[in-house]
């Protein structure tokens, strides 16, 4: 599954659409007199902020590109990261992260519920001798069994081992590393 290349143009409306919407509410707020609110959103800001540039310094352009215009397109999951630990470069991964998770979220929005809201965190946990992602679904799976399937058949690719998931009718965590070392899959 391929996602759609940006344009420069392109990237740029959507990147001022966002911020345009942020300063609106800010205004909104202001207005409002909601000052504790107004402060909320600044920090939010800030924190996602510190995420994009953690996920662009990973050196991984197309895997971040893929986090940071997820919801540029109509989707009915809503995405968010984070990146923990310090960033060093994935470049070396960034074909496979890209491949796999475009796979991995095309799935999801297949066996989701359009009808409710549904959300995925990405956690990217760098320690000093490996790599761990976390994925945290939240919402409805309406194809538990195509979830259980695929999660079995992609639970090795290339250098990305799922170690542990938890499936359930609301949730689905999975958690995966980028190593040297085979990591078995352990389902609970």
């Amino acid at each position: 599954m391929m996602e759609k290349r940006w344009t420069i143009v392109e990237a740029l409306r959507h990147s001022r659409h966002d911020w345009l919407n942020k300063v609106q509410l800010i205004k909104g707020n202001l207005s409002l007199q909601r000052m504790d609110r107004v402060n909320e959103i600044i920090q939010q800001i800030i924190i996602e902020a510190e995420h994009e540039a953690k996920l662009t310094n990973l050196q991984a352009e197309r895997f971040a590109e893929l986090l940071m215009t997820y919801h540029w397109q109509a989707r009915h999951i809503q995405l968010e990261y984070e990146v923990l630990g310090e960033p060093r470069s994935l470049h070396a991964y960034d074909h496979m992260l890209v491949t796999w998770c475009q796979t991995f979220l095309h799935m999801l929005e297949e066996c989701s519920s359009p009808h409710v809201e549904n959300y995925v965190t990405i956690t990217i946990d760098l320690t000093k001798k490996d790599v761990r992602l976390f994925f945290d679904y939240r919402g409805m799976l309406h194809k538990f069994e195509a979830v259980k399937a695929w999660i079995q058949k992609h639970s090795q690719y290339e250098a990305l081992s799922l170690y542990e998931y938890v499936i359930q009718e609301h949730e689905l965590t999975l958690c995966a590393t980028i190593s040297s070392f085979h990591i078995f899959l352990n389902e609970r």
